[in-house]
């Protein structure tokens, strides 16, 4: 009987022994985030994690989906001069996608500055991709009394969101988006008008804020 026991209890060793090998040529390296990598195994899930030393290069990937962003507002926007304003100013992101949920632009919509997502800068700002800058420079100037040319079209509406986050001074934006959000209709006659009003000084202060800063983005 002991004997019995004795070769199950090998055989089970062994055979836990070979399951454990399948499995670990069966694991492979993920990115869990940024340079952090787990070794992750079937049926165990990522059992171990360790982090890479930086890069100083530009990996194959993202220098893809950069080159394509770029295509985006290349020769539209002085490139370099809008990254220094982006890291002045707090800019996490600079995308092309639209406003709509499919990622589309609604009619009439510029560009648009939100809180970001991510915690390492506080705004995103979006430039629609595909204006009529002849077109657009007509209607800016009409409403800013000032000449805008087509080649400052992009320049402006960047500038024009830059000038709504809380280092250009315009520190009452997200709290009126916020009113605007939760108001409805259920607001008086009176505190709509506040609101509105409110939402037209912070739209002033960008484009002052715009206007001031353009030539050194031209």
């Amino acid at each position: 009987m002991e004997e019995r026991f004795f070769y199950i209890f090998i055989s089970g060793v062994f055979s836990g022994a070979i399951l454990m090998l399948i499995l670990l040529r069966s694991s492979v390296l993920v990115r869990v985030s940024g340079e952090s990598y787990g070794l992750k195994i079937p049926l165990f899930g990522i059992i171990h994690t360790l982090r890479l030393a930086p890069y100083n290069g530009i990996f194959t990937e993202d220098w893809t989906r950069l080159s394509a962003a770029l295509k985006a507002i290349k020769g539209k926007i002085d490139i370099e001069r809008m990254f220094r304003y982006a890291q002045e100013y707090g800019i996490d992101y600079i995308g092309f996608d639209g406003d709509r949920p499919d990622g589309s632009w609604s009619s009439g919509k510029f560009a648009f500055c939100t809180m970001s997502r991510s915690h390492r800068r506080p705004y995103s700002i979006y430039m629609n991709p595909a204006i009529d800058t002849e077109r657009v420079a007509a209607v800016l100037s009409v409403q800013l009394r000032e000449t805008i040319r087509p080649s400052d079209v992009y320049p402006f509406l960047f500038l024009h969101e830059v000038g709504h986050t809380q280092k250009a001074g315009n520190r009452n934006f997200f709290a009126a988006v916020i009113n605007y959000t939760i108001s409805g209709d259920r607001h008086s006659l009176r505190k709509r008008r506040e609101l509105f009003q409110l939402k037209t000084s912070i739209e002033q202060f960008a484009d002052r804020f715009a206007l001031r800063e353009l030539p050194n983005l031209r």
